[in-house]
Formats: C-alpha cells, structure tokens, sequence
C-alpha cells in the first residue's frame, strides 16, 4: 500500500483471493500487522468458500495511520483467534447525497435518498460490508419527477461505504437503465448532478444512456479521498488459483506501458462509450479483449502498474453500457431463468414471459463467442459491488441469451454456441460461482446452473460423442461436422484446465478427453504429425468416405498431405511471432493444461516454447501484448 501525499487516516478495501487451506472463516479470524508488527484494524466480508469451507475471496478493509507521502507500508495477514468486534454508526450519517438528472426535453428528476441510508442504518437492510473500519449499504433511489411519480427506467444505485466511524463517505453512484419487464425500454438523454451539503461532487454533461445499460462513478464527501493504492503480494494471488498463472518473470517494457496510457488518452471513456473495446463483438481479428483475460487485465496482474489499472477499469466500466444488462424488478437481481422464468430468452427464440425489445439503437452488438472477461479480476482486486454485479450480468446474459428449447429451459445450457462461444460462457459462469459470497441471494442460482453446465461438458466431451467430438479427442463444430476448429478447442481447453485446477472434478473430466488431441498434437511428430502444424485454424476428421481418422499420420495427411520425410523444414503454422496468434493460443493452452495436470502438457509446452521463441521476444510477442503469458506453475 502506497500514498501519493501524507495522510493521518487511511481507510482502504479492497478485494483478495486465499489459497484452499489457508483460512476458515467459521473457526478463525483474520489479523493485520505492518513491517513492524503493529496490529491494523482489519475486517473481511463478502466471503466466497472453496469446497472444502476454506475461504476463496474475501473484501477486506483496512485502517492505515500516517503514511507518509510515496511511501509504502506493507501489512502482512495472520489467522488468529476469532472475534466479534463492535460497530458503531451514527444514526443519521451527514451524507445528504442528491442526485439530479435533466432531460432532453428539460424536465427534471431527482434523488434525493437520505432517508433511505437512515432506514437501512436502523434495520440493517441492504447491507454489504459491516465493522471497524467500514459499512457499506446499497441505497436503491427511484428518479422521481415534481409530479411525485418515478421515473420508469431510470434508477440510482447507490454503494454508500462509511468510514471513520461514519463520517466520511465512499460513494459509487450508478446509474442503470436496466429493468427487465418494464414496458418501452430506450435510450434516455440526460446531464446529471450529484451533491452533497451543497458541494458539486459530480457533473456529467448530456448524453445518451442506451437502455439496458448502465455507467458508474465514485466521489467522496465528508473529507477527502485517501490517496493511496493498494498493490497486492501477486505471487500469492496467482497462486490462489483465482485466475491463470500469468509470467510473473517477464519484463514489460517502459514502452509498453506508456503505451496503453497512450491508447486510453486517445480513447472515448464517458459514460456509454467504448473505451478500448471492438463494439462490433463478431466481427474477426486477433483482439485485445479475446483471451482468458484481455491484454489491459494480464498488463496490470503482471506488473500493477497504475496505467494497466486505470486501462483494465476504463474498459471493465465501457462494458457496462453494452445492452445486456436486465435487472428482473421484482427481485432486485440481474435476471435469471429459474422458477417462472425458465423459458425466458433475451435473445433467441420466443420469450415466456415476454421480454420488452429495447427501443433506439446503440453502438454494441454483443455476442456470446466474441467476449471479454471484462469484471471479474477487477472484483477481485477492487472488491467493489459495481464490480461484481457486471460479473452477474454478463453470466445471466450468456444464460438467459440463449434459446431456451435448445439450453433446456431452466438447465441453462450453453450448447448451442459455438465452441469458443461455450468455452467463455463457461468461463463467465465460472466467474460469478467462485466469486459470488456465499450469503448472497443468487449463489445457490449461478451455482446450480455452472454445475449443470459442467455436467453436460462432462457427459458430451468427456468421452466420444459423435457428433460433438472424434476417437482421438478433436471437438467438432456442430456446425460444420466435418471440421474440428483447432483455435477454439483450445480455448475450450483453457477454461477446461482452470476449472480442473480448482477442483472441479466435471471439468477434469472433459479435458482429459479433449486433451488427447489439443496437447498431444505437440508430441505426435514420431507418429507423422509434424509439429509445426499442430496450431492450426480449422481442421478436418473425416476423411473422404466420412469416417473419423484415427491415427496421427491419417490426420496430418488429410490436412496437410503425406508427411514429410523429416519435419525440420516445414515451417510453424499459427503466427509464431505474434501475441495473439494461433501459435501463442496454444501456448496458453499448454501451459493451463499443464497446470491442470494433463499428461504431457508440460513436455509439450516446453517442445511449443521451442518452436516459438518470438512470442517471448519479438516485437509482437507477449512484452507487448501477454494476454496468453501462461505458463506451468
């Protein structure tokens, strides 16, 4: 932790992921201390569990006392015995918050929620963090016109954090165009004010909030911002298994960074806008935001630098105005497709109930097999709600997407997308089932339908199921069976591996199957299978009598034709050189698989490394672009 002036009182939260073992909540406590071995006030909430009951995430809070400007303090964490510490709140807090949007046409709406906050203190509602250093509630304000009646779509959110003993505020006002039901959802045009105590905290010129979106910013009232910035022990963090094993060991050059500072400077970053995100999602290329996390996100966990930080949440933030954001009004919650909404679509085929269409055009066009992982390492390194929430929306928006007949209604199976389409939805059901906490409404929700998914991957890849995979293990397009798209099982393989690393037994399930053709193409070059070839794009299975080949030589010669005499001439398929490449796919892959414990993932990622020397070195390689830096533990 760090501050960039002095500063006598310094509250920080901030999220972090434990390792499995290292900490129950249930029958421990957990402990602050600096370099020194002074104790720092410390409390977790939001706690999310391995399977074992051990903690997986936590949002802690911290008390720092005077840091000196640009200095750093380190504070280590200890289990203890566990206690029950007192909290004590003002019951009116001097927060006087107001919100105030003016309309296109000039008519005023308001929010004016201190009442609210003073309800929620004396009964506890809507509660998010709670102790010592700091409380958190979520005030949701309607925006009421001067006639009295609210506004039908247009809503507050409010993330109120309360530190020094309530008398200094953390504020996360968003604003959401969101509702699921709601009859004539559409775009809205307005310039907004946020107040307190006659103070101007936030002044947002007029634009255009597309409907089924939302956008946020944070302000502070009551004393001013600590000016500090927590870095994390990220060995540990990695270590965890929250994401994959970044290349902690590869030096980002100074260019690279200024680099991205560059790119968002340049950048549109206002509320609905793009930042440093394709808006056209299916349109093709090699994209920054298109792999286990994007380039901005690998950037800041390899280096926490605070450029790859301010890039990672510019574009974590831009996705929050894509339109698929539903809220379902009568829970509160992003929508899901339980109980009476089992066959509720928001994209394909008939919706019941039904599903109002937005009205007015925006510039995103969303698709499940062109998307980032956009929110969930900034949840974790923030432990902000905004955070978590995009995480939820982006899970019920894969779900509740796809056309209920094919996902088996309330199951909410993914199999109709394509493979690279699965694999991220995956992946973004994934996110939410480990980070969710285990108190919050909807756990049990996101859980049930990543397990389902996870039993379909299990029971249709795990073994030969034609027409989903071949007998030595290829994933086939359903649509197009007569070809394997070699990319996309790798990507499928990526996310196979991480599930199995944290102990998902359905998903080991699945990659050892498929792991017979994506690892071990890299080690088949005895057996006619050149391993230059092995990246690939689209790749046959059947040969011209529709039979599935079934040796290494067959399928190198459908492909390829007869195979050489010796391989060492033919040359590296899959864009060897650059970092977003084939060739660097299937390094990630390699190293996620060895990770996860594949057989011969680790010998065949050492055989790719050999092969791909420019990835690590090259001016299009991973110091410029390391969002596949992945490598064996």
């Amino acid at each position: 932790m760090s501050a960039a002036s002095a500063q006598t009182s310094v509250p920080v939260t901030f999220g972090q992921p434990f390792k499995r073992g290292d900490w129950s909540s249930n029958t421990q406590g957990l402990v602050a201390r600096d370099a020194a071995g002074n104790t720092v006030p410390l409390q977790a909430d939001e706690i999310s569990t391995h399977s074992d009951g051990s903690v997986r995430f936590a949002v802690l809070s911290a008390q720092l006392n005077n840091l000196a400007a640009n200095t750093p303090r380190i504070v280590n964490f200890y289990t203890a015995a566990k206690t029950t510490p007192s909290v004590t709140l003002p019951a009116a807090p001097n927060w006087n918050l107001k919100v105030t949007a003016t309309l296109s046409d000039g008519s005023v709406l308001t929010a004016d929620p201190q009442a609210q906050l003073v309800q929620q203190i004396a009964s506890g509602s809507n509660r998010r963090l709670h102790g010592p250093v700091a409380s958190e509630f979520t005030v949701v304000a309607p925006m009421m016109r001067a006639n009295g009646t609210a506004h039908p779509h247009l809503v507050a959110r409010l993330h109120t954090r309360l530190y020094d003993n309530g008398t200094r505020f953390r504020t996360d006002v968003v604003m959401e165009n969101t509702r699921t039901f709601t009859a004539s959802p559409s775009n809205i045009t307005y310039s907004l004010n946020v107040t307190a105590n006659g103070s101007t905290l936030l002044s947002q010129p007029s634009f255009t909030h597309y409907h089924h979106a939302r956008w946020h910013k944070v302000v502070w009232s009551g004393g001013v911002n600590p000016n500090a910035r927590v870095r994390h022990h990220m060995p540990y963090f990695l270590a965890s298994r929250a994401t994959w094993n970044y290349n902690l060991g590869l030096k980002i050059p100074e260019t690279t960074l200024a680099n991205e500072a560059k790119y968002l400077a340049a950048a549109q970053t206002g509320p609905m806008q793009p930042a440093l995100l394709d808006t056209n999602f299916p349109g093709t290329g090699g994209r920054p935001e298109i792999a286990p996390v994007p380039r901005w996100t690998a950037l800041y966990l390899i280096t926490q630098d605070d450029r790859a930080r301010a890039s990672m949440l510019a574009n974590a933030d831009a996705a929050a105005g894509v339109p698929i954001h539903y809220r379902d009004e009568n829970t509160g919650h992003p929508v899901s497709i339980d109980g009476a909404n089992a066959n509720l679509s928001l994209k394909y085929g008939t919706s019941s109930p039904a599903v109002p269409a937005g009205i007015g055009s925006t510039i995103w066009e969303p698709d499940g097999a062109h998307q980032g992982s956009f929110s969930y390492i900034p949840y974790l390194v923030t432990g902000d709600a905004f955070y978590l929430e995009e995480a939820m929306f982006w899970a019920g928006w894969n779900i509740a997407a796809a056309d209920p007949y094919y996902r088996d209604g309330g199951k909410g199976i993914i199999k109709a997308e394509q493979v690279r389409g699965q694999s991220w939805g995956l992946r973004s059901m994934a996110e939410v089932a480990f980070a969710i906490p285990d108190a919050h409404p909807k756990k049990a929700y996101y859980r049930t339908i990543f397990n389902n998914n996870l039993t379909w991957f299990a029971e249709t890849y795990g073994k030969f199921t034609a027409p989903w995979i071949s007998p030595m293990g290829a994933v086939v397009s359903q649509y197009n069976n007569d070809q394997s798209p070699s990319y996309e099982s790798d990507f499928m393989t990526i996310v196979l591996s991480w599930l199995s690393e944290n102990g998902e037994t359905p998903a080991t399930t699945a990659l050892t199957n498929i792991a017979r053709m994506q690892v071990d193409r890299f080690m088949a070059e005895s057996q006619g299978f050149c391993t230059a070839k092995a990246p690939g794009y689209w790749l046959n299975v059947k040969n011209a009598s529709g039979a599935y080949v079934t040796t290494w030589r067959d399928y190198y010669t459908l492909n390829y034709g007869a195979p050489p005499s010796s391989c060492a001439g033919v040359a590296v398929e899959g864009y060897p050189d650059w970092a977003a490449g084939y060739a660097a796919v299937a390094r990630a892959m390699l190293g996620s698989a060895a990770n996860a414990g594949v057989a011969n993932a680790a010998a065949a990622y050492t055989r790719w490394v050999g092969f791909t020397p420019l990835i690590d070195t090259g001016s299009a390689g991973f110091l410029t672009e390391p969002q596949y830096a992945i490598v064996p533990r």
